[in-house]
This record gives C-alpha cells, sequence and structure tokens, in this order.
C-alpha cells in the first residue's frame, strides 16, 4: 500500500521529530544550514534518520528543508543545490533499508525564505521556479511523497503545492502551516481558509507544524476538522518553546506529554502525527506507543 493510500484510507501514522534541534545536539552550529552536513557530515544525517527508525517512525523526512535555490543561495550553497537533495534522499534510504522495517520516505520543502512580492522582492515566478527544480530532483531519487511544511504566507505554500503537485506523479502530498498563539500564521492565515485552500489545490493532507507547541497545534486542527470534516490531517508541534537553563536550550514538553497530545489528535482522526524542533526519538517512541494500543 502506497502512503497516498494509507492516509486516505484513514489510517494512523507516526512522522519523525526533528532535524534542526537534533543536528545542533550532534555539533551544527546555530545559523549553520542543517542542508550543508548532507554533504559534510552524511554519518549524522544517516544516524538522525536511524535513530527515528529504531523509535518507531512509518515516516522519515529529508534533511530538505531550506534546500531550495532560493534559501540556499542566502548561505552561498546554491551551487551544490543538486547534490545535497540527492544526498539527503540517499542517506535516509540508506537508514531505512538498515532498519529493516518499512518506512516511507518524504521529502521536505520548507519557505524560500524571502518574502513575496508585495512584502518583499520575490516574484511567484521565481518561487514557483525554485520549488519545481528542487521537487523534479527529489521526485526523480525517489521518494514515496511529499511535504511542503511550515508557510506562513498562503500564497507561498500554494506555488509550494503546485510545483510538487506537478512532480509528484500521483505520490502523497502533504501542506502544512505554522501557526502562533493567535490561532493565525505570521502572516496572519486562519487554519480554516488553509485547510479549504491547500485541500482545493490538492493537498492530500494538511495541517499544522512547528508554532508554539502541541496546544496551538491542538487548536488549529480542531478549527480544520471542524472546518473540513474530510480532509486528512497532520499534526508535527514543537516540543513547547524552549527556555534555556545553565547555558542549555531546554524544550519543555516531555514525551508523556507528547503521547497525551497525540491521543487526542489519534481520536481527531488524525491521519499523521510526529513533532517539529525540540522532539527527539524519545518524543517520538511515546507517540508510537499510542498509536500501537
Amino acid at each position: 500500500m502506497t502512503l497516498r493510500d494509507h492516509v486516505l484510507n484513514g489510517n494512523s501514522l507516526t512522522a519523525d521529530g526533528a532535524t534542526g534541534t537534533m543536528l545542533q545536539q550532534a555539533g551544527l552550529a546555530r545559523g549553520q544550514s542543517p542542508e550543508q552536513w548532507n554533504i559534510d557530515r552524511p554519518d549524522a544525517i544517516r544516524e538522525l534518520a536511524a535513530g527515528y527508525a529504531v523509535a518507531g517512525s512509518d515516516i522519515i523526512y529529508t534533511n530538505t528543508f531550506g534546500g531550495n535555490r532560493i534559501r540556499l543561495q542566502l548561505d552561498g550553497m546554491d551551487g551544490a543545490l543538486m547534490e545535497i537533495n540527492r544526498r539527503a534522499v540517499h542517506l535516509a534510504k540508506e537508514a531505512i533499508a538498515a532498519s529493516g522495517r518499512d518506512i516511507f520516505l518524504v521529502a521536505s520543502i520548507g519557505p524560500t525564505g524571502v518574502m513575496l512580492d508585495p512584502y518583499g522582492d520575490l516574484t511567484e515566478e521565481a518561487a514557483r521556479e525554485a520549488f519545481s527544480e528542487q521537487a523534479k530532483i527529489l521526485a526523480a531519487v525517489g521518494v514515496d511523497g511529499f511535504a511542503c511544511e511550515t508557510f506562513t504566507a498562503l500564497e507561498e505554500a500554494l506555488l509550494c503545492l503546485e510545483a510538487v503537485k506537478a512532480a509528484a506523479g500521483g505520490l502523497a502530498v502533504f501542506a502544512s502551516m505554522a501557526f502562533d498563539q493567535g490561532g493565525r500564521t505570521m502572516m496572519g492565515v486562519t487554519p480554516e481558509a488553509a485547510v479549504e485552500a491547500l485541500h482545493e489545490a490538492g493537498a492530500d493532507v494538511v495541517g499544522a507544524n512547528c508554532s508554539v507547541g502541541p496546544g496551538v497545534v491542538e487548536a488549529a486542527l480542531r478549527a480544520m476538522r471542524a472546518t473540513r470534516p474530510d480532509v486528512p490531517l497532520l499534526a508535527k508541534p514543537n516540543a513547547g518553546l524552549p527556555v534555556v537553563e545553565n547555558g542549555e536550550t531546554i524544550y519543555p514538553v516531555t514525551a508523556a506529554e507528547m503521547a497525551d497530545f497525540a491521543t487526542r489528535m489519534t481520536a481527531l482522526g488524525v491521519a499523521v502525527i510526529g513533532g517539529c524542533c525540540g522532539t527527539t526519538p524519545k518524543h517520538i517512541r511515546a507517540i508510537k506507543g499510542t498509536q500501537s494500543k
């Protein structure tokens, strides 16, 4: 059964957790691009995916969130665009193969990092081209689906979704936005508007990720469910807002608290449940435990 079949049939799957914060624990410097480690530290990328495989993830995301040309240009890495994206897929596949488990591989695509016109200088055509270029590279290497994730502007999310749909060839496509405590994204998008527009544009699964923590994501998903009961949903929250204790950055949401959240999301019929910043294999193991009961 394909990933798309699973989510459209109402099955509940456990996704993976954080990428950036986990790599920071492994030595990634603050401000350094996680995608650079696909080239410089392939062992760490492979180990990251392996940790989530052991924890029970049914879905693992590629380390390609910032792998579009516009985002890579900000870090002077656009010349390595093809290598970065291809290596991310190969490294995750190696970890999945070594686990001996059947795990779906989803290509992560995040925002460009530049504001669209009229708020910034980026044209819709340039953004669409960047998303299309990345999606085609990832599709050619072989993945089970795509995730357009952590968007705050609906216009940019729709451009990413359009590009991914064209490259996906019938693979599962997730679209996820980041909401704040006020119940909207930074650009003022409501969960109700997001689920309507993204599903209409062809997303198989719509959801919320990153954000402040489980509470904000839960509120967003309940609003989406009330608006469109028929749409498969995705929940991938941060482990709360980080705090600094004794010079160490701590995310306060525990694995047990994440398990409680996952239980509520499963009861809501959420199709994909995982974590974002601050979540670890321990959190994912707790989430998987609720879905195995």
